[in-house]
């Protein structure tokens, strides 16, 4: 059997489990949700500090599919646009526009112009926790290098970071975001779209090793989640 039908049946069986987990998701509380991504962000954190063989082999062998296998022109400038997309102002300033427009519709001028701060400050404490936890503590704790000092020959269309690679930082801030997006406006399809492109050029721009973009997605859902939670909390005490 060739390669292709092994990667289209690990395709698929992929899509059919974050399908299953997103419906098993959607019946937990934001905090009980935090939970459970913590305790998968913490075995992995330790598989990846103690440099656990299967995953490390693992890593690399996804690593040279991506970074190589994939390696296109034009998917280079695509993954690095993805990459890039924190620090667009324009894009801030066209989401911020959005959330105050959708927050005005649902609840009217005042009432949505209060729920708007309300997200905002939400998705700002989220993205700030979750890229302090992961650049000041995850980082170096774990302190593991980057492809690049790990593994020779790796595409590097953008140039690499010089901070450590586990875990990732952007996908971190991403899936924290999604998470608080997800709970606040649509659509949210797009918001979980945007972090796992971003969680992913990552990895194609030869700057984390996979289980870089999996651990920081995992740590950023929970702390996103959490987040969430309080949110709720405070809400509900003040009504």
């Amino acid at each position: 059997m060739g390669l292709a039908p092994l990667r289209h049946r690990f395709d698929l069986r992929l899509h059919r489990l974050s399908h299953r987990l997103a419906l098993f998701a959607a019946h937990l509380s934001p905090l009980t949700e935090s939970a459970l991504w913590l305790s998968l962000f913490v075995p992995l954190a330790m598989a990846v500090t103690f440099r656990w063989a299967p995953l490390m082999a693992a890593d690399k062998a996804l690593l040279h599919w991506v970074n190589q296998g994939w390696a296109r022109n034009w998917l280079d400038d695509l993954m690095v646009f993805f990459s890039d997309m924190g620090k667009m102002p324009l894009l801030w300033l066209a989401l911020l526009g959005w959330l105050l427009l959708f927050s005005v519709r649902k609840s009217g001028w005042r009432k949505g112009w209060m729920n708007w701060l309300k997200i905002v400050l939400t998705l700002a404490i989220a993205i700030g926790c979750a890229d302090g936890l992961c650049s000041h503590v995850a980082k170096e704790l774990v302190h593991r290098e980057r492809p690049p000092s790990l593994v020779k020959g790796v595409r590097l269309p953008k140039g690499v970071g010089s901070s450590l690679g586990f875990p990732s930082s952007h996908a971190a801030n991403a899936f924290a975001a999604a998470r608080v997006l997800s709970a606040s406006a649509p659509p949210r399809w797009l918001w979980w779209l945007l972090a796992t492109a971003i969680a992913l050029s990552r990895v194609y721009l030869g700057v984390h090793f996979p289980a870089d973009s999996v651990g920081g997605a995992l740590l950023g859902l929970t702390v996103g989640a959490l987040v969430v939670w309080m949110r709720q909390r405070l809400t509900t005490q003040s009504d």
